[in-house]
């Protein structure tokens, strides 16, 4: 009973942290905000999905907001470097961040050190979540996980699966794989998708746990052979490629990418509050499901920041511990 209390003082102590400190001019700035461009700060290059996807946020929320949100690119670290900077900037509401729960969750852990404290940046809403397919080439003898593990467990760390970077979501979709079947396989990590799917195509790797969107095409044209996708549900998109949970009977297996919104932490709560249902709004319209589904994905609707926050605090202690397990560091 005590714990419980104690777990639900804490959420009520961090929404009010989340909600910012309530005084008159807070309220006062709410009336006209906002009154000048927002900044999106994407933690990720120009081109890949997350970028799309952030940018298809920015242009939903400036029509509703009826204010030009513009997109700051700021790509690097596994996305601290846009962190860092958003975790410095004034928490007026006028500096956001579009970055994957998955990803800031596990940097703690995985570099030891952030620039930034933890604290100083807060989820507004998250907002969708993107699973990845594991793929093989077709010459490699197994076709369902049943026999993959069966092959791994004849022969451990013969087979080899590609990723798209060391402490990525594909990585961790791997060692967790790997953790809970029992296994052992060799991971290579790729600078990105792309030439980590392309070394899959090649057969260079026979495996490779791949963005949804980037493999695909490839399967469809019968290049690739999806094993199993690595959501929690079988994608609408593939729904004959069966999960890595039901495939191979292993109870809990999920690893999505899941993207949110942040901003510096202590934004005024009518501010927050502004922004909270202008997300919202986001998250509901036709233009951001269909880009979501076009990569496989589902929206998610943890609009409010309380929320938020509890959904990252458990995914933060869930990811941690399989960054220590598979004792994954950073490069």
């Amino acid at each position: 009973m005590k714990s419980t209390i104690a777990n639900r003082f804490t959420q009520l102590f961090f929404s009010f942290v989340l909600l910012g400190v309530l005084h008159p001019a807070a309220w006062a700035q709410a009336d006209t905000y906002p009154n000048r461009p927002i900044k999106l700060v994407i933690t990720w290059p120009v081109g890949g999905f997350a970028d799309t996807l952030g940018r298809t946020v920015a242009t939903q929320l400036g029509a509703i907001l009826g204010q030009q949100v513009v997109v700051e690119n700021r790509g690097g670290a596994n996305g601290m470097i846009g962190a860092d900077a958003v975790a410095k900037a004034a928490p007026d509401g006028y500096t956001l961040m579009f970055q994957s729960v998955t990803s800031h969750a596990i940097n703690p852990t995985m570099y030891g050190k952030t620039p930034y404290a933890e604290k100083d940046i807060s989820p507004i809403a998250v907002v969708a979540s993107v699973p990845m397919l594991l793929v093989a080439n077709p010459s490699f003898p197994a076709k369902n996980i049943g026999d993959l593990i069966a092959l791994a467990k004849k022969d451990p760390d013969a087979i080899a699966y590609a990723s798209f970077g060391n402490g990525s979501a594909s990585h961790l979709a791997g060692a967790l794989f790997t953790n809970q079947a029992g296994i052992k396989m060799t991971h290579i990590p790729y600078k990105g998708g792309a030439p980590a799917i392309t070394d899959a195509l090649s057969g260079q790797v026979p495996l490779s746990f791949s963005a949804f969107g980037v493999a695909l095409p490839h399967v469809k044209a019968g290049k690739l052979v999806a094993l199993a996708t690595t959501g929690s549900v079988r994608a609408k998109l593939l729904p004959d490629v069966p999960t890595i949970e039901e495939a191979g009977n292993l109870k809990g297996y999920e690893m999505s990418i899941v993207y949110a919104v942040w901003a510096p932490t202590g934004v005024p709560r009518p501010i927050l509050s502004k922004l909270s249902n202008a997300i919202e709004q986001v998250i509901v319209s036709n233009a951001f499901k269909e880009k979501v589904a076009s990569d496989g994905g589902e929206v998610m609707n943890l609009s409010t920041p309380a929320e938020s926050y509890v959904y990252y605090q458990k995914e933060m202690q869930r990811l941690s511990k399989i960054v220590k397990d598979g004792k994954i560091k950073a490069d």
